[in-house]
């Protein structure tokens, strides 16, 4: 066959698939019941009455604010609502469920489970949530403590929950992924691989809430049991005999899952290992099972079908955990089952999903980890510039990843999978000390990463891409593996994606704009300025013949203590909102103007020792430096500089997510931790982190 006559078979191919899967999807397209809108999870709407022709004309139809907060900071909106029979279904922090009318945003009821304040301080990324199932009238939801619990989804009273942690004590668990349907059983995994935690996903029986199966994702110590299935002795054999067995290991299942009814497979995705340095985890080597994999389960037993590990030996963060599409796409002159990913580690994954067979793998963005992924034997080919355990090393993409967990999205109609990507690099050096031992409550990690100081890492930038710190949408063609069009620069962690039918690619920023790009070109056809950072992917319904857009606002997550240049939260008050839009909808109210705090006086040094103000940088960079939902600490008030001993040793903010870290410091610590930031703060006050490293990468 020509080449011409391939393609030609292939555009047909396509258009056929696009047209029954189109019809497949009609049958709900009204309603968004599932993550990702049908089983399929491409984050596609085949609505069009909101099109190219009259997006312009896109305004506010309504807006829901009433998020429970009781006197805590502001934290991140992540999830996808759900849509069914006019009502619309949605979490936001500290695992808090909404029913609100689809139609004036009016709420019908909400649900908290009331989660305590202490959690905060195990959860690494925020106490956010992605989202809720719903199936025969029934919403199930996890709680940040770990309970997945069972709503009546016309009252919101309780019908059952089930305690999905296997060890309260010795791990650091959290619950922060929507459940996904999978048959007759909701399934749920959990978070908290940077803190210390053994991965596993559970199954429980959608009427009772009964375990129905478990499945380990990383092996267990063997002086505790033997292994759980055979599937876990296929793991064990790659691990080294002196692994870290304390720390867990890591592969939490940390967001949703996708489910294919025809062949009653769900699909897991899991994360990376603890601590990230292999060296320090599985001395000796290994590719580490099932970390940063694909993991096909059967639905009903939870045994293993097949996996894919898209990064074997995963030391650099680089999860696999990002949103899995089911599509169905012309391979070599015929139509094939497949399954779609872009994690973290920058290369786009089109597999078989009956088998878990390599199709195809290209690099979407910048990548130095790696070369290439070998097309038969599906391994990455591992470059030098990877290995950070003698020295530090400049590595694309960064911790953050190529992708993060704000979903991509695939269009049946353009065939094209439109990627919210970050463009940034890292400078990766060994941490040990956070992996000497294991420690409840803080960070595990056994790595530091850094964003590129331009002026300090110039050695390191010699033969590098030049650093940037940028987001961009990009549409990719999963066919030939190329990049069809790409946004300009956008913020830093921008949100996730909606297509539709109406030739549309919706997406939120950190700097408060909704765009509406056409799916085709690329170029924006209406932006809109709500004065909040957007996270999360928008989705799409229709009641009364009216479309909507509906997207969750308010930012958080792994950076909520330090909002990225140019974000909203730097202008307006950073609160939760949900922004429903429709066609000759009203202008957009912003949030209360963001009050400058005044400059208080710094007090005197607390030390003149320098070894003392360089162990204070030390553990606080341990145990402190993370996104916490902290105030300013290099501006506080002479009343809070008086307390801090009290605040971070007694913990009295427990409450409000600020727990006591005296089973970790103790009060000479604490007093090095407040002479590092009082001695700091001259140079850096009011600045966080990732502010300097983004002026001096730029």
């Amino acid at each position: 066959m020509s080449f011409r006559k391939f393609v030609g078979a292939a555009a047909f191919l396509v258009s056929a698939m696009g047209l029954s899967r189109a019809a497949e999807s009609s049958i709900d397209a009204r309603d968004w019941p599932w993550v990702g809108g049908t089983r399929y999870g491409e984050h596609f709407s085949s609505l069009q009455q909101i099109n190219r022709s009259n997006v312009s004309r896109l305004g506010l139809a309504f807006s829901f604010e009433e998020f429970v907060v009781r006197g805590r900071t502001h934290r991140g909106n992540e999830a996808s609502a759900l849509m069914v029979e006019g009502v619309l279904y949605f979490s936001g922090p500290w695992s808090v469920v909404y029913a609100v009318d689809a139609t004036n945003g009016r709420r019908l009821w909400s649900y908290d489970p009331h989660v305590p304040g202490a959690w905060a301080r195990v959860a690494c990324c925020d106490v956010v949530n992605r989202g809720v199932a719903i199936s025969k009238g029934i919403v199930y939801a996890a709680s940040l403590d770990g309970f997945l619990i069972a709503l009546d989804a016309r009252t919101g009273r309780e019908l059952w929950q089930a305690d999905t942690f296997v060890d309260r004590v010795k791990m650091n668990y959290t619950s922060t992924g929507a459940p996904r349907i999978a048959g007759s059983n909701v399934v749920i995994g959990n978070a908290g691989a940077e803190m210390g935690a053994r991965g596993y996903v559970s199954a429980y029986d959608l009427k009772t809430g009964r375990l129905a199966w478990r499945f380990y994702t990383v092996p267990g110590d063997t002086a505790t049991g033997p292994d759980e299935s055979p599937d876990i002795t296929l793991a064990r054999k790659t691990w080294s005999a002196h692994s870290r067995w304390d720390l867990g290991g890591g592969g939490t299942v940390w967001d949703s899952m996708v489910y294919d009814a025809k062949l009653n497979l769900l699909y897991v995705r899991v994360g990376n290992g603890c601590p990230h340095p292999a060296w320090i985890r599985s001395p000796g080597g290994g590719d580490n099972l099932f970390l940063s994999s694909i993991v096909a389960l059967d639905a009903s037993s939870g045994r293993m079908k097949w996996y894919y590990q898209t990064t074997p030996g995963d030391s650099w963060d680089y999860t696999a955990t990002q949103n899995l599409i089911l599509a169905d796409l012309p391979v070599r002159g015929r139509l094939r089952a497949v399954i779609m990913q872009a994690p973290k580690n920058g290369f786009f994954y089109v597999l078989d999903r009956s088998s878990g067979e390599l199709v195809s793998a290209k690099n979407f963005t910048t990548v130095t980890w790696a070369s290439a992924v070998d097309a038969k034997t599906g391994r990455p080919q591992v470059s030098p510039q990877s290995d950070f355990s003698q020295q530090p090393k400049l590595i694309w993409p960064s911790q953050v990843g190529g992708h993060n967990w704000m979903p991509m999205s695939y269009s049946v109609d353009t065939h094209l999978v439109y990627i919210p990507v970050t463009e940034a690099p890292e400078v990766f050096s060994t941490w040990a000390r956070s992996s000497e031992r294991f420690r409840h409550g803080t960070v595990n990690e056994g790595d530091w990463a850094e964003f590129v100081d331009a002026d300090a890492d110039q050695a390191l930038l010699r033969g590098q891409p030049a650093p940037r710190l940028e987001n961009r949408l990009i549409a990719w063609n999963p066919l030939t593996q190329t990049i069809a069009w790409k946004s300009a620069s956008l913020p830093f962690l921008s949100g996730g994606i909606l297509s539709t039918a109406g030739g549309l690619v919706f997406e939120g920023n950190s700097d408060g704009r909704f765009i509406a790009y056409d799916a085709q070109s690329g170029q924006v056809a209406r932006q809109i300025e709500t004065g909040s950072a957007i996270m999360a992917a928008p989705i799409s319904y229709e009641i009364g013949g009216t479309q909507y857009i509906a997207v969750l606002a308010g930012f958080g997550g792994a950076s909520l203590g330090a909002f990225p240049p140019g974000s909203a939260p730097l202008r307006y008050e950073n609160q939760e909102r949900l922004l429903v839009f429709k066609v000759d909808g009203g202008s957009i109210p912003k949030p209360p103007l963001k009050q400058s705090a005044p400059q208080y006086p710094l007090p005197q040094p607390i030390s003149s020792d320098q070894k003392e103000v360089a162990r204070g940088e030390y553990l606080f960079k341990d145990h402190c430096d993370t996104p916490s939902g902290y105030p300013d600490l290099w501006n506080l008030p002479s009343t809070t500089h008086e307390v801090f001993d009290a605040i971070v040793f007694q913990g009295p903010l427990e409450p409000v997510g600020m727990a006591s870290f005296k089973d970790l410091l103790t009060l000479e610590d604490v007093h090095a931790i407040h002479a590092y930031l009082i001695s700091d703060a001259a140079s850096t006050r009011g600045r966080h982190p990732i502010e300097e490293h983004a002026e001096r990468a730029n």
